[in-house]
This record gives structure tokens, sequence and C-alpha cells, in this order.
């Protein structure tokens, strides 16, 4: 047998005790960790069709006013800086 002596036993029985804690503190949160998740991807999701309808809607305004904004004439007949 492997275990003989009291002490082994406890040492057993702390490392069952020990393992038991960790899995009940590791494991119990997993259904909500997993609702969390889905609801932060929805939000997540919500959030970038907003930003792309947001940048849809500036693309379509920065094509309207470049249509029909007067081109400035190009500036003719710069003079040099002074030398000194």
């Amino acid at each position: 047998m492997i275990f003989t002596t009291p002490t082994q036993f406890a040492v057993l029985a702390l490392c069952l005790v020990a393992g038991w804690l960790f899995g009940r503190a590791s494991g119990g949160r997993g259904a909500r960790e997993r609702a969390r998740l889905r609801e932060l991807e929805a939000e997540h999701a919500a959030y970038r069709r907003d930003a792309e309808a947001r940048v849809k809607a500036a693309e379509v305004d920065r094509e309207r006013v470049t249509r029909t904004a007067p081109v400035a004439p190009a500036v003719t007949g710069v003079r040099p800086a002074r030398e000194m």
C-alpha cells in the first residue's frame, strides 16, 4: 500500500481538500462568464455597426461637399523670398 503512515494520510487528505477548493474556485463561474462574454460581444457588435454608419454618413457628406464646393484657383505669380 502506498500510504502507510498517518502523516502520509494527512498530506493526501490535504491535497484532496486543496484540489476540491481549487476546482470550486475555478469552475463555478463558467456559465456566468460565458453569458457576460456574449453580452460584451453584442455590445461590441452594436458599437461597430454604429461606428460604421457614422463613417459612411461622413463619407457621403464629404462627397456632397466636394461636389458642390467651388475649387479655389491655383495661385500664380508667387514672388520669391528676399535674399539677404
